[in-house]
């Protein structure tokens, strides 16, 4: 199977595949992928508090505000586009008491 790829691809999927821009898309969709995979984790525990929904929101703020801008600019406007309507959601005085109340915070916004 191995040496039989050729015949199982087809000549564009190779070509894609063979593109330096395919890894860096993927690596990038896999950093904006992790906090919210991380998030999810969090909410799903016993434990979870309005704090930890507003933590995890900030951070996956935090990660597509540093996603590179040169080489994916329309997947970076479009996701701080979907960010700020999910975040104007979470614009409610209480998740902010949460999360300065929350005991990891420390001041650093």
């Amino acid at each position: 199977m191995q040496y039989d790829h050729v015949n199982l691809l087809s000549s564009a999927s190779l070509g894609v595949l063979r593109s330096r821009a395919f890894f860096d898309d993927v690596h990038i969709l896999s950093l904006t992928l992790y906090p919210i995979k991380k998030s999810i984790a969090t909410l799903e525990s016993q434990t979870c508090s309005l704090s930890d929904c507003f933590i995890g929101l900030v951070q996956l703020g935090a990660t597509i505000k540093n996603l590179p801008d040169i080489d994916h600019r329309e997947f970076r406007r479009q996701s701080i586009a979907i960010f700020n309507k999910r975040f104007d959601e979470f614009k409610n005085d209480t998740y902010l008491v949460c999360f300065f109340l929350h005991p990891g915070y420390k001041g650093m916004l």
